[in-house]
């Protein structure tokens, strides 16, 4: 092989390997283009995947929202009447307790107000027993005295 015939060879190569470049330059702007409109298509469908389930959420909140009430009123109104139950009950039990325990604490008290008034007639007795006996003393002596004058 000549030289001419290299030249032309690689030449003919230069030509075939430029013609692959600019197709390869080609198609990496291509698969870049496409990359970036695939990209965006992807963010636009996630985005709009987001907002559907969020309209998802919010349809389903509203749905579950009254149903939630009403459990939790149902609920409440179950407390209330068992708490109006034990109440009664308790108010029950507590008057028949006083009921129960009303005779004892009268006979107490009773027994007490007894024992009060027995003290206080014996201190108003021995009061005025001591007062007469002190104002027959004073009588006494002041008789004793004006016989005594009358004598003389």
């Amino acid at each position: 092989m000549d030289s001419e015939e290299q030249v032309r060879k690689a030449q003919a190569n230069f030509k075939i390997i430029t013609g692959i470049k600019e197709k390869l330059e080609i198609l990496t702007e291509h698969v870049e283009s496409r990359k970036e409109a695939l990209e965006e298509e992807i963010e636009e469908s996630l985005n709009e995947s987001i907002r559907n389930a969020r309209d998802c959420l919010e349809k389903i909140q509203e749905n579950i929202e009254p149903k939630i009430e009403n459990i939790i009123r149902e609920r409440l109104d179950i407390l209330k009447v068992k708490m109006d139950r034990f109440t009664e009950e308790g108010l029950d039990a507590l008057h028949k307790e006083i009921e129960k325990q009303t005779p004892i604490l009268t006979q107490k008290i009773l027994e007490e107000v007894d024992g009060l008034v027995d003290s206080k007639l014996i201190a108003a007795r021995d009061e005025l027993s001591n007062s007469m006996g002190y104002k027959i003393q004073e009588k006494i002596e002041k008789t004793l005295s004006s016989d005594k004058i009358e004598v003389e």
